[in-house]
């Protein structure tokens, strides 16, 4: 029976699962929805399955598991504290529960944190000690790295881009603030401006392309911008000017060497990455604007369940140092 690792990444709409060699080659993956209106367990129940399922048909035993989840976690005891989006995970103990379901070691950090080890190991950060890595998707998360190592902060609240306040008279969030960042930008607002934008009776093809689609999304405003339509691209300028405003915070404040753009919605691309590397230097001027670095993540969606698979092989490595 071969030994393997796991990397759980777990986001507000899907969790992503692999099955690794202890060298940290991906053997084998699966997503699952999460559906937190189900609450925890229900998806607790469907990783454990999803895991057996994986190492019973590549005939392995695990050893170790490295876990992403959004925050805010309490890591030291492995609970999971209410995410924006997955509010029924209040106190989930995802860490004791893993270890007891499998009874191997259990390493567990937040989601974009996860992504950016996942990246500077595996992907677009590797040869720089300086990384802020920024996820786009349902929510919005950030990640530190700082000479070549993770920085959590106090509580493990280093990073957390998405719940900086870029409009003060804006909407309220999840988290409780009003005009978090994560409010005009994150997937599931940009998919609530887009209603919004078709409510207001303008003219636009955003009209027929939710109603092709069944739903209002990022994806709809993208390719309703890539036609030229005036009110998607007037939503979308918005979107990276405030996308931009965030990130030119972040470099005024850390200087990295390099700012990692993924997430689900880096996947529109130059129509995302061209705007940014505009914009962003407007915002900041305490950094020469030729030293702003800007690139996509090089993993795509992989980013956080490669660097859970990289958590799950630090583990498995102490493991094996403990034994010799």
């Amino acid at each position: 029976m071969n030994e393997a690792l796991v990397g759980i990444d777990i986001g507000g709409t899907k969790i992503a699962i692999a099955l690794a060699d202890l060298d940290g080659g991906l053997l084998a993956r699966r997503r699952i929805p999460t559906r937190p209106e189900l609450g925890p367990n229900v998806a607790f129940d469907n990783i454990c399955l999803s895991v057996q399922e994986m190492a019973s048909e590549l005939d392995s035993r695990v050893t170790a598991i490295g876990v992403g989840c959004p925050g805010p976690l309490d890591v030291a005891y492995g609970l999971v504290l209410s995410p924006a989006n997955l509010r029924t995970w209040n106190r989930f103990p995802i860490v004791e529960n893993l270890h007891t379901h499998f009874g191997v070691r259990i390493v567990f950090d937040n989601d974009a944190n996860v992504a950016a080890l996942g990246e500077c190991i595996y992907g677009a950060g590797r040869g720089f000690a300086n990384v802020f890595y920024v996820t786009i998707s349902t929510g919005i998360g950030g990640g530190i790295v700082l000479s070549g190592e993770l920085y959590h902060g106090v509580a493990n609240g280093a990073g957390e881009l998405g719940h900086s306040i870029v409009k003060p008279d804006g909407i309220r969030c999840n988290c409780g603030s009003i005009g978090c960042l994560e409010t005009i930008c994150s997937g599931t607002h940009i998919a609530r401006r887009v209603k919004e934008c078709i409510d207001s009776g303008r003219p636009t093809l955003l009209r027929d392309l939710v109603e092709d689609a069944g739903e209002p999304s990022a994806k709809t405003l993208i390719d309703a911008v890539r036609q030229n339509d005036h009110a998607a691209c007037d939503l979308w300028d918005e979107t990276c000017r405030y996308l931009a405003l965030g990130l030119g915070n972040v470099i005024t404040i850390l200087a990295p060497d390099v700012l990692i753009i993924g997430g689900g919605i880096s996947a529109a691309g130059d129509l995302l990455l061209d705007p940014l590397r505009e914009l962003v230097p407007t915002f900041v001027s305490m950094v020469p604007p030729e030293c702003i670095n800007i690139i996509p993540a090089a993993l795509g969606e992989d980013s956080g369940l490669c660097g859970a698979v990289a958590l799950a092989r630090s583990a498995d490595m102490c493991r094996s140092s403990s034994r010799s």
